[in-house]
C-alpha cells in the first residue's frame, strides 16, 4: 500500500515529490519531530535542485512546486499497526543523505536600550510664612502688630513752631529743637499695646510682686497721691470708676519692671513714633495721630473742662482730667493704637539727649547709653495742643511720679 501511495504522489507531483517522501520516510519511522522532518527536507531540496538543473529551467519550473515547507502540516504521515509490517527495515534505508550546513543568520544589531527619560518633579515654592495676628491678648488689653520699614521720623522745629502758633502767641522754637533734624530710620516690626496700661491692670502687678511692699528696679514703683490707685491693709486698690483709666503716677522703674512682668518691654523713642505718626498707606509722616489737621474731640487735652490758665476754651473733650483708655475712637493712629496724642504723656525706654537725632543710627535706634532723664512723649490731659504734635521730645527723670505720667508696653515679634 506505501509503495502505491509513492507512486501515486511521483505521479501527481513529479519525481522530485517522490523523492522527497522517500527521504522523510525514514525519519518518520524513527519518530522524528515535525521540526528534524523539515530540516531533512530543505537540506533534500537543495540537494535535488542540484540534480534537476540540468534538465532544464522548466522542469526546475514545475518541480520547485512540488517542494513541501519545512514545517510538515499538522496531518504528516502517521505509522500505524496496519502497515507497521510492511515498512522497510533500517537495513533496508538509503545511506543517510549528508546534510548541509545551514547558512548563518544574519546577527541583527541589539535594540538600543533607551534610556528612561525622566520628568523631573517640579521644585515646590517655598513655605509661605504664616502671617503675624494683627492683635494678640494681654493683661487688660490688646497688642497691636505695627509693621517694621523705614519712617521718617523728627520734623523742622520751623514747621512746628508754626503749629504751635496756631494756638498760641507764647511758643518757643527750643521747646522743638530737640525734634530736628527729620530723618529716615528703619524698625524691625514689633506689638504695642493697643491702649494705654491701665490702673486695674497695674494693681494685679503690684499685688503679683508684694503689695505695698513691692519696688521696682529697686526704686518705687509709684506715688500712691500722685495715682488713681490706694493701699489697703498693704494690698494695692483701685476704685470700680477709676479701673480703665491710665495707670499714673508710675515712675519709669515701675513701667520698666510691669512691662518686663509681662514679657514684654518699654518702647523705643522711635517705635513709639513710628506707631504715632506714620502713615504706611501713604508713606507720610502725619503732624497728629489722625492727620496734619488738630481737631480738640479727637483727644484729651487742657480744653474748657481744664482748670489752667493754658486751656483751650474752643473744645470740650468731655473730661477734666485722665480718661478711660481708648474713649477717642476717631483719634487712633494709622495703626489703629488709642491715645497716642494727650491722656497722659507716656514713658519710653530712650534716656534723653536733645542732639541725639544729629548722631542717631539709621536702624532701630535706642537713644543714648546713659543719662540724667528719660524720654517722654505724646503730651496729656494737662498739656495744650502743641505738646501733643507727634513729633515732640520732652523729658523727665526716672523716678518722677506724676498724674500725667503713664505708659504703654511693647514686644518683640515671635
Amino acid at each position: 500500500m506505501l509503495i502505491e501511495g509513492f507512486a501515486r504522489v511521483a505521479k501527481q507531483r513529479g519525481l522530485v515529490g517522490a523523492w522527497l517522501l522517500l527521504a522523510t520516510l525514514p525519519l518518520l519511522l524513527a519518530g522524528c519531530t515535525r521540526d528534524e522532518v523539515g530540516a531533512a527536507i530543505a537540506t533534500f531540496a537543495v540537494e535535488a535542485r542540484a540534480t534537476l538543473e540540468p534538465w532544464g529551467a522548466t522542469a526546475l519550473a514545475e518541480n520547485a512546486t512540488a517542494i513541501p515547507s519545512a514545517t510538515p502540516p499538522a496531518t504528516a504521515i502517521t505509522a500505524t499497526d496496519a502497515n507497521a509490517a510492511a515498512l522497510p527495515t533500517a537495513a533496508d534505508e538509503p545511506a543517510a543523505l549528508p546534510t548541509a550546513t545551514p547558512a548563518a543568520s544574519p546577527t541583527l544589531a541589539p535594540t538600543p536600550t533607551l534610556a528612561p527619560t525622566i520628568t523631573p518633579s517640579p521644585t515646590p515654592p517655598p513655605p509661605t510664612p504664616t502671617p503675624l495676628p494683627a492683635e494678640v491678648a494681654v493683661p487688660g488689653g490688646a497688642m497691636r502688630l505695627v509693621a517694621g520699614g523705614f519712617f521718617q521720623m523728627g520734623a523742622a522745629a520751623d514747621n512746628l513752631l508754626a503749629e504751635c502758633e496756631a494756638f498760641s502767641n507764647a511758643c518757643q522754637r527750643d521747646w522743638y529743637a530737640p525734634s530736628e533734624p527729620a530723618h529716615t530710620v528703619l524698625v524691625a516690626p514689633y506689638y504695642l499695646d493697643a491702649i494705654e496700661v491701665t490702673n486695674a491692670a497695674f494693681v494685679d502687678f503690684l499685688n503679683a510682686i508684694g503689695g505695698e511692699a513691692a519696688v521696682c528696679q529697686g526704686q518705687p514703683c509709684l506715688d500712691v497721691d500722685q495715682s488713681r490707685i490706694d493701699w489697703e491693709g498693704g494690698v494695692a486698690v483701685v476704685a470700680a470708676d477709676r479701673g480703665q483709666s491710665p495707670a499714673a503716677g508710675v515712675t519709669w522703674y515701675g513701667a520698666a519692671a510691669y512691662c518686663a512682668w509681662r514679657d514684654a518691654r518699654l518702647p523705643t523713642e522711635a517705635e513709639w513714633e513710628k506707631a504715632a505718626g506714620w502713615d504706611d498707606n501713604t508713606m507720610t509722616a502725619r503732624l497728629y495721630p489722625w492727620g496734619d489737621t488738630f481737631n480738640g474731640k479727637l483727644l484729651n487735652f487742657c480744653d474748657a473742662t481744664c482748670d489752667a490758665p493754658q486751656a483751650n476754651v474752643s473744645y470740650n473733650d468731655g473730661f477734666a482730667v485722665a480718661a478711660p483708655v481708648g474713649s477717642y475712637a476717631d483719634g487712633r493712629s494709622a495703626t489703629g493704637h488709642f491715645d497716642l496724642a494727650g491722656n497722659v504723656w507716656e514713658w519710653v525706654a530712650d534716656w534723653f539727649d536733645p542732639a541725639y537725632y544729629a548722631v542717631s543710627p539709621g536702624a532701630d535706634p535706642a537713644g543714648p547709653e546713659t543719662g540724667e532723664q528719660k524720654v517722654v512723649r505724646g503730651g496729656s490731659w494737662f498739656d495744650t495742643a502743641y505738646f501733643t504734635l507727634a513729633t515732640v521730645r520732652q523729658s523727665s527723670p526716672p523716678d518722677n511720679a506724676d498724674a500725667t505720667l503713664g505708659f504703654r508696653c511693647a514686644a518683640n515679634v515671635p
